[in-house]
């Protein structure tokens, strides 16, 4: 889908993705070859999130195991797959192999704060 698409009619492709994306700091940890890292979530959804972490960011493709996430809902230990990362910026990340009780405190979370449409 794309731009022609939209002016078109059509939805954007990230509108799904972006329905249930909370748009929000939230402090993190996560492992890196330097030791624990402190960064910052900026928004986060049940399916992935982006981490602000202007120091060191892990190339795309690297598994991340222990993602610690200290959110309203609780703290949250994630994993996930690095997707996209922007040196000096941050990197998003895409879940994988999360417990029913994650997926169900992230949806909460989603569902109980605003949320970017």
């Amino acid at each position: 889908m794309g731009w022609l698409n939209v002016l078109s009619g059509g939805k954007p492709d990230d509108n799904r993705r972006r329905r249930q994306r909370v748009v929000q700091y939230f402090d993190c940890t996560w492992s890196s070859a330097f030791g624990e890292e402190r960064a910052r979530i900026s928004n986060i959804s049940p399916t992935g999130c982006y981490i602000e972490s202007r120091f060191s960011v892990p190339a795309e493709g690297t598994a991340l195991t222990d993602l610690t996430a200290n959110l309203p809902v609780g703290t949250l230990t994630l994993q996930g797959t690095v997707i996209d990362a922007t040196p000096g910026v941050g990197f998003a990340v895409r879940f994988s192999e999360l417990d029913t009780h994650t997926v169900e405190s992230l949806r909460a979370l989603a569902k109980n704060t605003l949320v970017e449409h």
